[in-house]
């Protein structure tokens, strides 16, 4: 504990420094740079392209069919290939990677109770995109540079078929993953999950939408068709060529040499449905919004905003989500505001009825990095606006009427069904020069042996204690949980080794009050969770889903028994 006490000492120092830099600089008249020795002031933002906003339409993606269909079950043949992607028509192509060519990847559609297997092909070249960092866990020789494995992202699945890190394949190979879809409806996702550089092949493009459906979710009469709309939301920095930058930061914004890990990376540009500022036309009428941060790192506080501009005061349209990443809430919640960590997802309702011929923009304002702390200098690029949704259709007479669902078929899970509690610390890993070197999940790395074993059928409460100054999304892998609540605890008492919680419990917003893969730790927070172990034995992995972090080394195995 004294290890991490000292290493968060200097941490504090070392921000508190570079405070007083920013300080200093603001009284320096007229002076639009400065230098502090040692923190690296080139971090301070210049845009690599400058495009027009909303000039674009919002891409819909595409569904992928089955190459075979069955009595029992359907067979899809998904291939990882390089492509090209206009993500601006201001720009030229990108060149990228992505599921079928297609950035982002396509959706797949699943119905609860049949089976799917898709046969994964990796058809990558053997060169990446971007420079690996061979010194990081997983992609130090001999690891190949091209490598994936696909994780179906919050499905209840196997262990040989959840896409382990360690269980990557190389280009001209292929494995084929069955998934039984034996869980409610949801919003779920695939991407790449290699070990060491899912943070490259996921910012080349390699994530895609898995819907799954129930008939619970079709007697809603919910918005469908062309009034339900998957958004994938992302961020990316392209250079004068509109190619893909690939360039993380260290925790105070300093650049770093190229193919060097980072524990952040923030782009410059909001990317949705691979096309930056995007806008969509709609009708005055009811919409299903199915949102998931994709981001690498980026946490995304949401709003619908009638202002013209981010600066104006804000006029914000409320909504309605009504799931969560794994499934329906107990009833929806009506909100003007929607936090995302990465990773996480959300089922909105929004209605446009009544804004005819308004613009509302999708905003946001969260910190890079998230929650942040005071600064003066602007360490990364904010982004306040993403896209915009242009009421500007006129309503179909021939559509259907959609409804808003008043609750749904909920189960809580007990918490005195708990048979054990399990604490995981998320601290930084620091060299001797006080730079972060990795993070880590009670100071242990991917490799280190397995330390949790879990009884199959049991509910277990985890405690997530955060010692970072950044919020971090948990996931865990094969499990649905519900989060119990979050308290803030003593720091000083917790480096001596002792757990002091400060003040209330809080439990879960409205919003956040059903099935979870993920949910977002505070800094200086426990959040405590509950999770019942169904489903498969073997072995799973939870982690920090910024890929930064996941790739080292915040990132734990862990088994059922």
């Amino acid at each position: 504990m004294s290890g991490n006490a000292e290493g968060e000492l200097y941490l504090k120092n070392r921000r508190e420094f570079l405070r007083l830099c920013a300080t200093s600089a603001s009284a320096l008249a007229g002076t639009n740079i400065f230098h502090c020795e040692g923190i690296g002031a080139e971090a301070l933002h210049q845009a690599h392209v400058s495009v027009s906003r909303y000039i674009d339409p919002l891409p819909l993606l595409k569904r992928v069919a089955p190459r075979e269909t069955r009595k029992d079950k359907d067979l899809y043949i998904i291939r990882m290939m390089e492509c090209t992607s206009q993500m601006h028509s201001q720009l030229p192509p990108t060149h990228c990677w992505g599921f079928e060519g297609q950035y982002p990847g396509p959706i797949i559609e699943a119905t609860r109770g049949r089976a799917i297997e898709v046969e994964w092909e990796n058809r990558l070249p053997a060169t990446h995109i971007f420079k690996v960092d061979t010194h990081i866990h997983g992609a130090m020789p001999p690891a190949p540079e091209v490598r994936t494995v696909p994780h179906l992202h919050g499905a209840r699945t196997r262990s040989e078929f959840d896409g382990l890190p360690e269980k990557w394949f190389t280009p001209g190979s292929s494995a084929r993953y069955f998934y039984e879809n034996n869980q409610q409806a949801a919003t779920l996702w695939y991407h790449d999950h290699a070990v060491g550089i899912t943070r490259l092949n996921v910012y080349a493009g390699l994530s895609g939408f898995y819907l799954l459906h129930d008939d619970q979710e079709r007697r809603m009469n919910l918005p469908s068709g062309d009034y339900e709309i998957p958004l994938l939301l992302q961020d990316r920095t392209l250079d004068e060529h509109g190619q893909l930058v690939y360039a993380p930061t260290g925790e105070v914004g300093q650049a770093l040499p190229p193919g060097v890990w980072g524990p952040e990376f923030f782009g410059e540009l909001p990317v949705v449905n691979g096309a930056i500022y995007p806008y969509l036309e709609v009708e005055p009428r009811l919409y299903r919004l199915r949102l998931l941060n994709g981001a690498n790192s980026r946490f995304f506080n949401l709003s619908l905003n009638l202002a013209k501009r981010p600066t104006d005061i804000p006029s914000l349209v409320t909504f309605h989500q009504i799931g969560t990443d794994g499934g329906f809430l107990p009833k929806p919640a009506a909100l003007t505001k929607l936090l995302l960590g990465p990773a996480e997802r959300a089922d909105l309702i929004v209605d446009f009825s009544g804004l005819e011929d308004k613009t509302v923009t999708l905003s946001n304002d969260a910190g890079a990095p998230f929650p942040g702390w005071s600064m003066l200098v602007k360490e990364h690029p904010s982004l306040y606006e993403l896209m915009q949704f242009r009421v500007t259709r006129k309503k179909s007479e021939n559509g259907r009427s959609f409804s808003m669902p008043s609750e749904f078929d909920f189960s809580r899970l007990d918490e005195k069904a708990s048979v054990i509690t399990r604490d995981f610390v998320l601290s930084e890993w620091l060299d001797e020069q006080g730079q972060t070197k990795g993070i880590r999940i009670n100071n242990k790395g991917y490799d280190d042996p397995v330390t949790e074993s879990v009884k199959l059928g049991t509910v277990e409460k985890w405690r997530f204690i955060n010692t970072t100054d950044d919020a971090h999304p948990m996931h865990l892998h094969l499990v649905q949980f519900q989060v119990l609540h979050r308290q803030g605890f003593n720091t000083a008492a917790f480096t001596r080794g002792v757990l002091e919680p400060i003040g209330i419990p809080r439990p879960p917003e409205a919003n956040e009050a059903g099935w979870k893969d993920t949910a977002i730790v505070n800094p200086r927070d426990v959040l405590t969770i509950l999770a019942r172990f169904e489903g498969y034995t073997g072995k799973y992995v939870f982690h920090c889903h910024m890929l930064e972090h996941e790739d080292n080394d915040m990132m734990r195995p862990y088994e059922v028994i």
